[in-house]
């Protein structure tokens, strides 16, 4: 368990959800992203103001509406003013393609963010597909009428 960046904190496994209550007190997080293809974990205590499951754990699993939804979540639930939890039973660091997707949503440069997700709190190295991240980063520029740079690398 570890803040990833101000406002979104990274965990995995069940002592999260089996102690939801004291934790979202002590942290302040009101808002989860929960990652488990074997169903939503159940988080004891009061509901997270936002929560989103998404039915898989694998980052190779994620498709680009997936990776929008997730990106786009974290993005909201950060403008809105919450605390931000990324949870993955089977461990966080399968939360990490959630984290890219998020800040990839914020317009940030491919370079920058996949050094940063190569980067404590994160295990290195990060293992991932950069041309997957490439043509996400595209599409969202896309979705969001942005043109898109050549290179692909700014910020």
């Amino acid at each position: 368990m570890t803040w990833v960046e101000e406002g979104i904190y990274a965990a995995g496994g069940d002592h999260i959800p089996h102690t939801w209550g004291a934790f979202s007190n002590q942290t302040g997080i009101t808002a989860v992203l929960h990652l488990s293809s074997s169903g939503p974990t159940e988080f004891t205590g009061p509901p997270a103001a936002r929560f989103l499951w998404l039915d898989l754990e694998q980052e190779m699993e994620a498709d680009k509406d997936a990776r929008r939804l997730a990106g786009e979540f974290v993005l909201n639930s950060r403008d809105q003013g919450r605390r931000v939890l990324l949870h993955c039973t089977n461990g966080r660091h399968r939360t990490r393609w959630t984290y890219v997707a998020y800040r990839l949503c914020l317009g940030h440069g491919l370079k920058g963010v996949l050094r940063d997700a190569a980067q404590k709190p994160w295990l290195a190295p990060y293992h991932t597909d950069r041309d997957v991240w490439a043509a996400f980063r595209s599409y969202m520029k896309q979705y969001r009428g942005i043109p898109d740079d050549e290179s692909g690398q700014d910020r």
